[in-house]
């Protein structure tokens, strides 16, 4: 009996771990706090395996918090509160910290971990993964340094960006020649080569046409920008087969592009949000058998009823916004401005209705949601260290060395 291996305890395997802290609330601490129970939970909590398993079980990632562009400075600003609130400063970044004027740079965009940001005065984008600190310069490509066109952005990760925190695509789009009539086309930058995939373009689209400067919808194995001209239409690049084609929007007179987002639908297909305080419509595109499309309501919801506001409030037309979305949260930004000083921004999902009331300074109209599943150092989040096998606090550096990793973990 003394030669017999121990009995395996059902909280030593990995799976069953596993299994137990996915089905945590996916807010920041609850995960880190298990987590420093036992090294065996440390090491599986930082996983790539995890972080999947987290996704497929939670479907949607929560609102870490949103961006906003602040003179020279990618501003962070947290959703939760303590002690799930990120300190704003762990995920801003200074876009330009060296020049003594502000570049011309815009946000494009947040998914799968990352943000894309174009400098139009250094002629790159830039891939900032705010987890890691990792920060990507991507060189224009010669075509669109050279013509003047109206140009939109996303980044995209095949893993989503769960995995190696390394690669990724960038993809642009706009009018390549003659200004407004020229053609709608793409581009594909691969981290993994490091260069700028050929042209892509359509000369069949209405003309003219201009791409708008709102950020995309990754929905199924597309990406979705609103057009602004013609007016209300949606450009769609297929990732796969990268081909470009433009879309109706639904028969609507009421649509307004800036109280309105293209979402991503339970079934993987879009729809949109319509915003006309205080009605939240909610629309689906359908696609029939013979490839014919159609646009049907799905839900109409009375915001003032949801937001607690009463419908008598001074609330006039152009005085409330939908200002952000992402799809891996399901999630849409809506600031309402009631006054002259009553200023509020919430994060509404779509699908329950429940809303996060965030606090900003409103530098801008547009705010970018950053959604992910955060299991980064306890230091960040102001938690007390994990202990080592003999009772001691294990040191931390930067806030996620406490924390250990693998070869195929990302932090």
């Amino acid at each position: 009996m003394s030669n017999a291996a121990p009995t395996r305890q059902p909280l030593d395997d990995e799976d069953v771990v596993g299994e137990i802290l996915c089905r945590l609330p996916p807010q920041p601490s609850s995960i880190i706090r298990a987590s420093l129970a036992v090294k065996l939970w440390r090491n599986h909590a930082v996983t790539s395996a995890f972080r999947r398993r987290l996704r497929a079980h939670h479907h949607h990632a929560p609102v870490l918090g949103v961006y906003e562009k602040d003179a020279r400075t990618l501003r962070f600003i947290p959703a939760f509160v303590s002690p799930d609130r990120i300190p704003p400063e762990r995920f801003s970044l200074k876009v330009n910290p060296d020049h003594s004027y502000p570049d011309n740079w815009a946000v494009l965009g947040c998914r799968h971990g990352r943000v894309l940001i174009v400098n139009r005065t250094r002629r790159e984008l830039l891939v900032f993964d705010p987890i890691s600190g990792d920060c990507r310069e991507v060189a224009f490509p010669a075509d669109f340094v050279n013509k003047r066109h109206t140009t939109n952005g996303a980044v995209v990760c095949e893993d989503e960006g769960i995995g190696d925190s390394t690669k990724f695509r960038v993809v642009l789009v706009g009018v390549w020649g003659k200004g407004r009539d020229g053609d709608l086309s793409a581009r594909i930058y691969s981290s993994e080569t490091g260069v700028w995939g050929d042209l892509v373009s359509t000369p069949e689209h209405p003309k003219p046409c201009r791409v708008g400067r709102l950020p995309c919808t990754l929905a199924g194995n597309g990406l979705y920008w609103w057009l602004t001209e013609p007016h209300g239409c949606i450009l769609h690049f297929d990732l796969g087969s990268q081909q470009l084609a433009v879309i109706n929007r639904p028969p609507v007179a009421d649509i307004n592009i800036g109280c309105s987002r293209i979402i991503r639908t339970e079934d993987g297909g879009i729809g949109l949000a319509v915003l006309s305080y205080p009605t939240l419509r909610m629309y689906n595109r359908k696609v029939g058998s013979h490839g014919s499309t159609t646009w049907v309501m799905r839900k109409v919801v009375e915001m003032d009823k949801i937001l607690g506001y009463p419908s008598s409030m001074e609330m006039e037309a152009g005085q409330t916004y939908i200002t952000g979305y992402t799809e891996e949260a399901g999630a849409i930004v809506v600031s309402v401005h009631y006054g002259r000083k009553e200023d509020y921004l919430y994060v509404v999902q779509l699908d329950s209705m429940r809303y996060k009331e965030i606090g900003a300074d409103f530098l801008e109209n547009a705010y970018y949601p950053y959604a992910n599943f955060y299991t980064g150092g306890p230091s960040a989040l102001q938690l007390p260290a994990p202990l080592d096998n003999d009772g001691g606090a294990v040191e931390a550096e930067d806030g996620d060395a406490s924390i250990p990793d693998d070869s195929n973990s990302e932090k």
